[in-house]
């Protein structure tokens, strides 16, 4: 999976974008999957906070070209984040 949930510690949990082959661009899977945590992160009482990081060299190098969405799907997905 190219995303990584840690579970709750002191009410943080960490999400980890992990496709550092790819420098973390972002696929319609991968923000698919970042907005369904985020949404289920946002109705668990245990975690407070959110601390996005990421594996590899970069952080997140934009959307991903090679696998190229519909751009009005990943300009929904993208809102739903």
């Amino acid at each position: 999976m190219s995303l990584t949930v840690s579970s709750p510690a002191r009410g943080i949990t960490t999400v980890t974008l992990d496709m550092p082959e790819r420098r973390n661009a972002l696929s319609a899977e991968l923000v698919g999957a970042l907005a369904e945590a985020l949404g289920d992160l946002g109705a668990d009482s245990a975690t407070r906070a959110v601390l996005l990081t990421h594996t590899g060299p970069a952080f997140c190098s934009g959307a991903d070209l090679k696998a190229p969405p519909d751009p009005a799907a990943f300009v929904a997905l993208l809102r739903q984040i």
